[in-house]
């Protein structure tokens, strides 16, 4: 519990990984609203926070133009898969998207989000609700020595070990922790698990049918990827044992599933009445700032290494200090008990439910991405609902790999150690990024020459008048809108093949009014001396309302 509080006090508002829509979900609820996901704009509530903080999307703030909150509303139809990408990339966060969610966690949210709220205001109600969910997650850790005594009855070694890697994983401390659907979804997972396990092999009833059906219905309810769950289910009704005939279990699992159909039949309904289609992917889809793509073989190790990083160090990459060697130990204790389950070999029916249930979670987790076009990579909070197997597992297949008790308590303890040690300094260090960065003043470097280079694009005019080379590259760019319209465009440029420094240079405006010149220094982290000649490109300036858009093209002589 310990660890959960400190993640969720200490991590700063927003947390990037989409805290600010989740918290909007709840806050659209709490005042009669269903937000349609493409369409509706976040509450005034929220754009305060947001602005308070300077977190508006999941880049860190100073990273990128400040957005213009009084230019609010739904994406231009009819946009190209471009410009509809460059379109989310920077007003996505105006949307209240995560309303595609199923609504279970963000309903059970409510009352105490209207006590806090009237209290406190919509910060303290932030605040309310991660306590909430790091008590959730608390209960994560019971779980798993739960599964360990059924899995190794008799041996308090491996419930102490599962115990520690349930209770001690940064990742699930930092996101789980988070206003968001992850914390809830992975106890009503593990309760799934628990009693998928506690009755494999056992004399099921039509009573216990319909238990599980309905924990697994309302884990779906909370989570779309608890689906993944359903082989664990199904391994666990079909498994023989006592006196159940195979034809009285096929029954008993399609209660099961008839259940929990019924309890996602409920989200669909609200689909067709706010979308028109029970599952709005086609629309849902276009909520990306990455074009859809098609399949790369290159794509697949860049997916696991993301599931991987994801699942022991959280989202986004790098927030906890020490991740990387984290993530290292994490990844060596997996494959050491790997070895060890592989040396011991399954035993019975609770191990393969158990397996069941990592392997259907990773399975959901990726195939989302396919389903999406490739959009995003597999986050690995999507395997926490399996966590109190994968915790037992784990100490299952490491106290079988090594034999010595020393070489075990060791382990643990590094274990142990480590992520105490960065769930420490990452409440430290993450507390200290909850100030926004301002508006920087960027001091001209020394020794800037002329230069003289310019381009348009539809009434778009970027020139650039001088340049200097100091730790980088600097050049001066003067951008006017001699259009009737407002535009909008990239102020960070790609300068010989590297993306420019936003943070480093002039905080220029992403959106140009009519009629509107702007000027400053831009920085990229190269060194542009040894060429003759320097490409500098502005991607995907947008005007007429994202129907046209493109590059701005200047070749630089140095």
């Amino acid at each position: 519990m310990i660890p959960a509080l400190l993640m969720a006090l200490t991590q700063p508002i927003w947390s990037r990984v989409d805290e600010a829509q989740h918290t909007d979900f709840i806050i659209q609820l709490s005042h009669g609203l269903y937000p349609v996901a493409d369409r509706t704009v976040v509450d005034p509530e929220t754009i305060r926070v947001m602005q308070s903080t300077g977190v508006f999307r999941f880049e860190s703030p100073g990273s990128y133009p400040v957005p213009d909150v009084t230019d609010l509303g739904p994406p231009p139809a009819g946009m190209s898969a471009r410009a509809n990408a460059n379109w989310m990339s920077r007003h996505l966060w105006q949307l209240s998207y995560e309303s595609a969610q199923t609504p279970g966690y963000y309903v059970l949210m409510l009352p105490a989000w209207w006590v806090a709220d009237s209290l406190g205001g919509t910060v303290v109600a932030v605040y309310v609700v991660r306590i909430i969910n790091a008590l959730l997650i608390a209960l994560l850790a019971p779980m798993a020595v739960i599964v360990a005594w059924r899995l190794a009855p008799g041996r308090p070694d491996v419930a102490a070990l599962a115990a520690l890697f349930a209770a001690l994983l940064p990742g699930l401390a930092l996101n789980a922790t988070r206003v968001g659907n992850d914390a809830l979804a992975a106890v009503v997972g593990g309760a799934v698990i628990l009693m998928a396990i506690r009755w494999t092999g056992g004399a099921w009833t039509a009573r216990r049918s319909l238990l599980i059906g309905l924990a697994l219905g309302a884990g779906v309810l909370v989570k779309l990827t608890l689906l993944g769950l359903a082989p664990a289910v199904a391994v666990a009704v079909l498994w023989p044992g006592s006196a159940v005939s195979t034809r009285r279990r096929v029954v008993f699992l399609v209660l099961s599933g008839a259940v929990a159909a019924l309890c996602l039949g409920v989200w669909l309904a609200i689909n067709l009445h706010l979308y028109g289609v029970p599952v709005p992917s086609a629309r849902t889809n276009r909520l990306s700032i990455i074009p859809p793509m098609p399949f790369d073989l290159r794509y697949v190790p860049f997916d696991l290494a993301f599931f991987v990083l994801s699942f022991w160090s959280g989202e986004p990459l790098g927030a906890l200090p020490f991740a990387a060697g984290f993530v290292a130990l994490g990844s060596l204790i997996a494959l050491i008990a790997v070895a060890g389950l592989l040396r011991r070999r399954v035993r019975g029916g609770p191990e393969i439910v158990a397996l069941a249930a990592i392997g259907g979670m990773l399975t959901v987790a990726l195939l989302l991405p396919v389903a999406a076009a490739f959009q995003f990579a597999a986050p690995g909070r999507y395997e926490y609902p399996a966590l109190p197997v994968i915790a037992a597992l784990l100490a299952l297949g490491v106290t079988t790999a090594l034999a010595r008790a020393f070489a075990r308590r060791t382990l643990a303890g590094l274990y142990g150690i480590a992520a105490a040690g960065i769930l420490i300094a990452g409440a430290v260090g993450l507390a200290a990024e909850a100030t926004p960065a301002g508006a920087q003043q960027v001091v001209p470097p020394a020794g800037a020459v002329a230069a003289s280079s310019s381009g348009d694009f539809e009434g778009v005019a970027i020139t650039v008048d001088r340049v200097a080379f100091e730790s980088g590259t600097w050049i001066h760019v003067t951008v006017t809108n001699s259009r009737s319209d407002e535009v909008e465009w990239n102020p960070a440029p790609i300068v010989a093949g590297v993306a420019a420094d936003y943070a480093r240079s002039t905080h220029l405006p992403g959106d140009l009014d009519p009629g509107e010149t702007v000027s400053g220094w831009i920085y990229a982290p190269v060194d542009a001396r040894t060429n003759q000649s320097v490409e500098v490109r502005f991607r995907d300036v947008a005007v007429d309302g994202y129907m046209t858009v493109g590059d701005v093209v200047l070749q630089l002589s140095v």
